[in-house]
């Protein structure tokens, strides 16, 4: 039963739905810009979800992964490396389509926070989850969405879910939270806001 719950929570709050959930928050949040909301929204989904998912699935479908988590820590490195010249082209897209600070600033930071993880897990599986949890609520609060413990209880959630189903340590849940967090903010603060 337990295990059954922290499956729905990891999927419910899975990174890729929370992205979606986070730009359509920051495109829609009265920011000005001069493109089509839409239109924004639709380069975010391609290339944060569309893009990403269905490699994702060709990737288990052709058996260089295990799982459609890439649990395995030397099966994550191809697909993080392919999510990191997904993000690059989406904030470039971004950029030229003139989205908001913001938004360019996260597809940005799921870039950089992509590098930082890929370069972690050639020694340690750190927690893609607890990260991307963590980093959107970074860009909601940067956004000004103050809610606290709303954005906390996300992250321990999804934490525990993935130490409950035994994907990872509690030491790489939190280490992905806190970095997912950290890194995103001030990515936002020196370069976005």
């Amino acid at each position: 039963m337990k295990k059954n719950i922290a499956l729905a929570i990891s999927f419910i709050f899975h990174p890729m739905i929370i992205s979606l959930g986070v730009f359509s928050v920051l495109i829609f949040s009265g920011i000005s810009s001069t493109v089509n909301p839409y239109l924004v929204l639709l380069t975010c989904f391609v290339f944060s979800n569309l893009i990403p998912i269905t490699t994702v699935v060709i990737l288990k479908l052709s058996g260089r992964i295990d799982d459609l988590d890439a649990s395995v820590k030397d099966q994550r490195q191809f697909p993080l490396t392919l999510g990191i010249g997904y993000a690059a082209l989406g904030f470039i897209t971004l950029t030229l389509l003139n989205a908001n600070p913001l938004t360019q600033g996260l597809m940005f930071c799921y870039m950089t926070n992509t590098v930082l993880t890929l370069l972690i897990n050639r020694f340690w599986k750190i927690s893609i989850h607890s990260m991307g949890v963590s980093g959107p609520a970074a860009a909601l609060w940067a956004n000004g969405s103050h809610y606290p413990f709303l954005m906390v209880s996300f992250i321990v959630l999804v934490s525990y879910s993935r130490v409950i189903l035994k994907a990872h340590t509690p030491a790489q849940v939190f280490a992905g939270a806190l970095l997912g967090l950290c890194s995103t903010y001030l990515q936002l603060q020196l370069f976005f806001l």
